[in-house]
Formats: structure tokens, C-alpha cells, sequence
């Protein structure tokens, strides 16, 4: 996008970047903010609202503090220019160096850790390059802005010595001060460092007493700092090593400086790409806190802004809705003076800007800024935030230049068009230049008082009108914007407002020809019925929302219902169920027991019984299908379709997994370490993600007496935690030669044995499985044997 800085400074594109700058987090945001213009071309702009999206899902889905940030990181741009002429940069600033490479490295790891669900990250990543040995270098730089003392042998050995001869001045000095006639000569009983010398702080009335050099006086006037000659040797020496120190550190320094410079590219890469991550989250925090919005994009020339503001106004800001370049390419705004036709124009410049600029907009969802090639705009803006100068003569100018430029995907502003000179050649002018623009194809906008331009708008293809809101009862602006109504200039009514006499609007009345003064007043009564039926759109629009919401609630309240209903059932027939097969175990057992011929009559009896039981059982079944039923018709839309490779969940149990093939109605899932056979019908669509294994296919590894034993133990699970257990190991038996084992599920409600028994039901290699007798553990194991 092509927009001049004199365009971006009527748009007030900088000032109304204020929103990030209060959410930034330093220096290198601020620093990044400052220099934020509009993409050059589309693909920076898809790239950059990539990168932008895929920040916000990483920071909704794992917080703010996903990508480490150090406060002390700054810009280092300013350092070097200074640092190439010296060739030396002080502790201090090597440090900041240190803080922002370091920072730099943090970042570049946790962008890579991402960088496989967020793919946009890699190209930021990249630009920060390897420091490691840098920072290597600059930690010799201590966190006070001190090189350590390790940072050479050389500087070592000097600061050993240093410390030493300073030991052995304090001892010397300590000794001086307990002789009672030096003591009393002594303003205090202590000993100074100044300049590298070791002083003592000595009365006035004392100077030609004490043995030793004045130095200085000090700030009250009433004592003076002297050298004691006995310490006279040791402060030389002192001076001496101080300087070799200073020396050392000065060779260090220019060492790493020359190191720094080396990389200055790389490291000012590091500082942008620090910055944009800055910006990034400060994008994110307006998104939060303000509501603006990332707007769609399209390859077509237009754009659409729901409910968009204009940053500067702030909370008197009143939305609107303005769109153009899908039924037409001009729109012609009317209404009266400082009814916010202007700022109109700028929050729709404003708006395309800063999306181009790959940042959010004041906006609500559902906005969209296409493929604009550049913003071109003429406003006379003297109503509103800055004040205008501009002549009609320099109008006239800009304008030209923005005839010869504009191509059919530019957006031209032209603010009170026709304006400034005589109202005929004016309005004659005013549609000259929108003609010339409309055969381009050009989306413009544009506003004016003048009616032949009015006109045109309303006879004219491919060319929309809009007005500002007037409220005529109060006189008064109400700043929306009513898209396909034409306005009225309001011009006498608001004259009336101000105490205009009369008289004088008679005769202004009078003077309007009298096709003008019908187009007013058609255009002043379809003002007035557009007013009253999109106040009935507001307000059907709220009632029908309200009904929505209600609905939403009945039917989220009847779906509760019903699964606590389903699940009570549910459990009550699992209880039946469980309670019928201890009838139907204790009557066997029972039967064992009798003689011969009692066990005849009693077979008779348990037969007519079992009769009933079944009728039971089938009931039982019945509704647990029904269960099933309802609990696929709401987990399964009408558009889904099972598929290879697709994730499933079987209805009516915890089992999710991959559909490895389909065949005859019927699905292989892999599911865990097993693979389950199931019925296309009982597959439902699922979010969850499914566990995949496939089982070991080298059955020569499997021994029987090594890997796999003769029984497995699940009592106490619940069924998704037993069931790939259970699957498992009867493929490792079947596998490993044995021809019964025993699957240890307990008694309990019989829920994990039912589970069991359908497994086993469904494996083809299973010839036949059943409970346990008394011996094996009855009713709480389940033999099952091989083919």
C-alpha cells in the first residue's frame, strides 16, 4: 500500500497508535511502534496477520508468559555509531547488549518449541541468529556494569595486588590513629579513599602539626583532608596499580567491543524482531482490553468496517457501518455541517491503514479491508481534530495528483467536495471528478452539501448514497451513518436553532428554486422514515437475540434433562441386569445340587422363569439402544461421514480412535493397542484425541512362559482404562499358544464384565468364553478360550 506521510498525518495515523504504546512493555516496542507503516504488498500483509493470529491462539491457549520477557532489555541501535568512531563501548553498554542477546536467545527457543503448531513463528525465529558465544564473551561484564575480575589473568593479578596493598594500608593507617597525639589532632577517627589515595580527615588549627601532605579542603571549610607521610609509599604504589587496572579493563572492553561490532547486523536483527514481538503482544492486549479486531482480508478491491471508531474520540465515538467496492465503488456522504461526515472518512482511511499495517482496528467482527494499493486523501478539516490551512487552490492541486495516481484499486477520501468557490462550478467539478473516478473504478468517498451532486449520486450506477443521522426535534446530530438515504444540509433548521431571524430565513426559503426546495424535502422525509425503521431493525434485532438466548437456555435445559434421565436408567438397568445374572448363576448352582429327579422339575420351572427373564432382558436392551440413539443424533451431525484416518468415539462408551479401514458396514479402529470392529452407525464425530498403537506383529518374540501369563488382572478399573488392557493381552495370548486364560474383572455391578463379554464376542479368534465356576472365582473371571 502506497500512502504519503502528509495523508497519514490527515488521517492522524500516529496519534491514534496510542492504544499500543500504553500496552507495550519497553524500549524496543516503542521503538518498533514508532516506525509501524502500512505492507508494502499483499503477501507481507497475509504474513504478518498469520503471525499475529497465530500469537493470540499461543497466548489464549497457554497464557501471556509463554515467551520469557526481560524488562531491561533496551535498544542498542544508538550505541554503535559512537562505538565504531571510539572503538570502545563502556560496561554499562556492553551490558545492555548482553540483556538484549540474551533475551534474544530465550526468545528464539521458545518461538522453535512452537514453532511445529504455529508454523508463522519460524520466520521470526530465524531472525534472531546465534549468540551464544557473544553472550560467552559479555559475561565477564558483571550485572553492575563491572568487568569481573577473571575477565584476564592480567586484570586478576592487578586487583589481588590492588587488594592487598589497601589491607596493609588500613592496618598502617588503624596503627596511626591509636597514637593519643595524632588521635586528637583528627576531626573524626576515620579513614578516607579519595582519588586513589588513602586521607585523613584533619582539624583546621592542626595543618602545620600533622605529619603529612594537605590534599583538599573539605566542604564545611572547618577541616582539610592530609596524606600521612608513613602511608605516603603505599598510596603511590596504590595510584599506580589503580591506573595498570583501569588500563586492563580499557583493553577488555575494546576486546568485546570490537566482538559486538562484528555482529552489529545480526544484533540490530535481534533488537527488530524484539521489538515486533513487543508490538505483537501489545496488539494482543488492545484486542483484550479494547476489542478492536484483526479484519479479514481479500484479494478484491473493498472493504467493510462494522460498528468501526475513531480511535481519537474515544468514548464519544459513535460506530458505524460503512462499506464500499462490492455493489459499488463511490459513495457520496451528505448531512449537515458537524454532523461527522469527516470523521467518517477518516476512520474509514484510518481504518484501511492499520490493517495494512498488520494491527488490529477499532472495529467489530465481521469487518474486511481487501487489496488496497494505496490511500489517497483531500480533507479540508476545518471542524474537527486539526486545524486545516488549505486554500481551494491547493485542493484543486492535491486532487490533480490524485487523478493522475489513483488506479482501480486505490481508496480516495475527498472531504466537502466542490466546496470553496462558486456553488454551480462547484457542484459541476464536484461531479466531473467523481465521474472520472467512478470510470476507473477507484473506491472513493466523498461528502458534500451540493444537491446536483446529490443528484448524480442517486442517478448514477455503480454510485451509493449515505447521510449522517439529524435529528430534527433536537436539532441536533446524532453521528450515525444511514448507508442508501441521501441527506439533508440542515443548513435553516440549524440557522433557526442559533436565533436567526425570521425574517431573514423567510427570504432565504424564498430564494431556493423550487426543485431544490422538493429535493430537500423528499430527501429530509426519506431521512426521517429510514430513521424510524432502522430504530425498528435495533429493536427487533435485540428482541431477537433475546429469543435466541432463551431458546439456547430451554434447549440446553432439556438436553440436561435427558442425560440425567438416560443416566439414571441407565444405571438402574445395569443393576437389573447385574441382579438377573446372580439369579441366573445362584439357580444353576442351586440345580447342581439336586437329585436327579428333582433337577427335572426344577429345569422345568427355571425354563418358564428364563422365559420371563428374557422378556426383561430384552427390555433392558431396548432402551439402552434408544439411549444409544438419542446419543448419536446429537454427537453426530448430518454432514459427518466416517472416513480412513478420521478420529471417532463409539457411542456409548469412553473408546476413541483412528479408522484404519472400512468394510461392509462396518469400521476397524485402532484404538490404544487394540483394534476394534464397529458398526459405522455407532461411530460419533469428536474433538478427542485418540491413542494409537499398533500391537507387535513378531509373534516369534512372544514366549509363553516369559512374556505373557496365563491371567490379567483389572478389578478396579473403570472400562477405558481396562479394555485396551483386556484387548492387549488377548491378542499376546492367542499369539503366544495358549488355549484359555483367565480375564480377572470382579463382581461388582457387572459393567466391566459385560464390556468383556463384548469383546470377546467380537474377536474372531475367541471360539468361546464364560464364567468362572466356584474354583476359578465364579462370577467375578471370565474364561475365555481359543480357536
Amino acid at each position: 500500500m502506497r500512502i504519503s506521510e502528509p495523508t497519514l498525518r490527515l488521517l492522524e495515523f500516529e496519534k491514534s497508535l496510542f492504544p499500543f504504546a500504553e500496552n507495550l512493555r519497553g524500549e524496543l516496542g516503542e521503538k518498533t511502534l514508532s516506525s509501524i507503516l502500512p505492507c508494502d504488498t499483499f503477501e507481507q500483509l497475509e504474513a504478518k496477520r498469520a503471525l499475529l493470529t497465530s500469537w493470540r491462539e499461543c497466548s489464549d491457549k497457554n497464557g501471556d508468559r509463554w515467551l520469557p520477557w526481560n524488562g531491561n532489555a533496551v535498544a542498542v541501535t544508538g550505541l554503535f555509531p559512537q562505538a565504531k568512531r571510539s572503538g570502545l563501548l563502556l560496561g554499562e553498554e556492553l551490558l545492555k547488549i548482553r540483556f538484549l542477546l540474551d533475551l534474544a536467545m530465550k526468545t528464539k527457543t521458545a518461538l522453535i518449541d512452537f514453532e511445529t503448531e504455529y508454523p508463522a513463528f519460524g520466520a521470526l525465529a530465524r531472525r534472531v541468529r546465534d549468540f551464544t558465544p557473544e553472550l560467552g564473551e559479555l559475561s565477564v561484564i558483571e550485572d553492575a556494569g563491572r568487568v569481573a575480575d577473571n575477565a584476564s589473568p592480567r586484570l586478576l593479578e592487578v586487583r589481588n595486588e590492588l587488594e592487598t596493598l589497601k589491607r596493609a594500608g588500613r592496618k598502617t593507617a588503624l596503627r596511626l590513629m591509636d597514637d593519643s597525639s595524632i588521635l586528637n589532632m583528627l576531626q573524626e577517627r576515620t579513614l578516607t579513599w579519595r582519588e586513589g589515595r588513602f586521607l585523613l580527615l584533619v582539624r583546621q588549627e592542626y595543618i602545620n602539626r600533622f605529619p603529612g601532605l594537605l590534599v583538599d579542603r573539605s566542604t564545611s571549610g572547618n577541616s582539610v583532608y592530609m596524606e600521612p607521610r608513613i602511608l605516603s609509599s603505599v598510596n603511590n604504589r596504590l595510584m599506580l596499580l589503580t591506573k595498570d587496572e583501569h588500563d586492563e579493563e580499557i583493553l577488555i572492553l575494546m576486546g568485546l567491543t570490537r566482538k559486538v561490532l562484528a555482529r552489529e547486523r545480526a544484533v540490530l536483527d535481534a533488537e527488530s524482531a524484539l521489538g515486533e514481538m513487543d508490538m505483537l503482544f501489545a496488539c494482543i492486549e488492545v484486542m483484550r482490553k479494547k476489542h478492536w479486531t484483526l479484519p479479514e482480508t481479500t484479494r478484491a478491491a473493498r472493504f467493510r468496517l462494522v460498528g468501526a471508531k475513531h480511535p481519537l474520540l474515544r468514548d464519544a465515538a459513535v460506530p458505524v457501518d460503512v462499506h464500499c467496492g462490492t455493489d459499488f465503488t463511490t459513495l457520496v456522504i451528505t448531512g449537515p455541517n458537524t454532523g461527522g461526515k469527516t470523521v467518517v472518512l477518516k476512520t474509514a482511511g484510518l481504518c484501511a491503514a492499520l490493517a495494512w499495517a498488520g494491527l488490529p482496528i477499532p472495529s467489530r467482527d465481521g469487518s474486511l479491508v481487501g487489496n488496497i494499493d494505496a490511500v489517497y486523501a483531500d480533507i479540508g478539516d476545518e471542524q474537527s481534530i486539526e486545524q486545516n490551512l488549505s486554500t481551494f487552490s491547493a485542493h484543486l492541486k492535491n486532487i490533480v495528483e490524485i487523478l493522475k495516481s489513483a488506479t482501480a484499486k486505490s481508496l480516495v477520501l475527498l472531504d466537502e467536495l466542490g466546496a470553496g468557490t462558486d456553488p454551480h462550478e462547484g457542484a459541476a467539478l464536484g461531479v466531473a471528478i467523481l465521474d472520472t473516478l467512478r470510470e476507473k473504478h477507484t473506491l472513493t468517498l466523498a461528502s458534500t452539501h451540493h444537491n446536483p451532486i446529490k443528484q448524480y449520486a442517486l442517478l448514477t450506477h455503480s454510485v451509493e448514497t449515505a447521510s449522517m443521522e439529524f435529528d430534527s426535534e433536537n436539532l441536533s446530530p446524532t453521528y450515525r451513518l444511514l448507508m442508501g438515504v441521501p441527506g439533508k444540509s440542515n443548513a435553516l433548521l440549524i440557522a433557526r436553532r442559533w436565533g436567526m431571524p425570521e425574517s431573514v430565513l423567510k427570504r432565504a426559503l424564498a430564494s431556493l428554486k423550487e426543485r431544490e426546495v422538493s429535493v430537500e424535502e423528499l430527501m429530509g422525509e426519506l431521512n426521517e422514515r429510514r430513521a424510524v425503521i432502522d430504530k425498528m431493525e435495533r429493536e427487533m434485532d435485540k428482541e431477537r437475540a433475546e429469543v435466541n438466548r432463551l431458546k439456547k437456555n430451554y434447549e440446553d435445559r432439556v438436553a440436561e434433562i435427558e442425560f440425567q434421565k438416560d443416566k439414571i436408567m441407565e444405571a438402574a438397568d445395569r443393576r437389573a441386569s447385574d441382579l438377573l445374572s446372580k439369579a441366573d448363576m445362584t439357580s444353576r448352582e442351586l440345580i447342581r445340587g439336586l437329585e436327579e429327579a428333582a433337577k427335572s422339575a426344577a429345569h422345568k420351572e427355571l425354563s418358564g422363569k428364563r422365559q420371563d427373564v428374557q422378556k426383561i432382558i430384552k427390555g433392558l436392551e431396548a432402551r439402552q439402544a434408544k439411549r444409544l440413539a438419542r446419543e448419536l443424533e446429537s454427537a453426530r451431525p448430518e454432514t459427518f461421514e466416517p472416513r480412513v484416518g478420521a478420529t471417532v468415539q463409539v457411542a456409548g462408551s469412553g473408546i476413541v480412535g483412528v479408522i484404519e479401514f472400512i468394510k461392509g458396514g462396518q469400521a476397524m479402529l485402532i484404538a490404544g493397542p487394540m483394534r476394534v470392529e464397529v458398526p459405522l452407525e455407532r461411530l460419533a464425530e469428536t474433538k478427542k484425541t485418540a491413542k494409537v498403537a499398533a500391537p507387535p506383529t513378531d509373534t516369534s518374540s512372544l514366549k509363553t512362559s516369559e512374556s505373557v501369563p496365563s491371567s490379567i488382572m483389572v478389578r478396579g478399573m473403570n472400562v477405558d482404562e481396562a479394555m485396551p488392557i483386556v484387548m492387549s493381552y488377548l491378542d499376546k495370548a492367542y499369539r503366544a499358544g495358549y488355549s484359555s486364560v483367565l480375564v480377572i474383572h470382579g463382581r461388582g455391578e457387572g459393567i466391566l464384565r459385560r464390556e468383556v463379554h463384548a469383546l470377546c464376542k467380537r474377536l474372531k479368534y475367541v471360539s468361546d468364553y464364560h464364567l468362572g465356576d466356584i474354583s476359578e472365582g465364579g462370577y467375578g473371571v471370565t474364561v475365555v478360550e481359543f480357536d
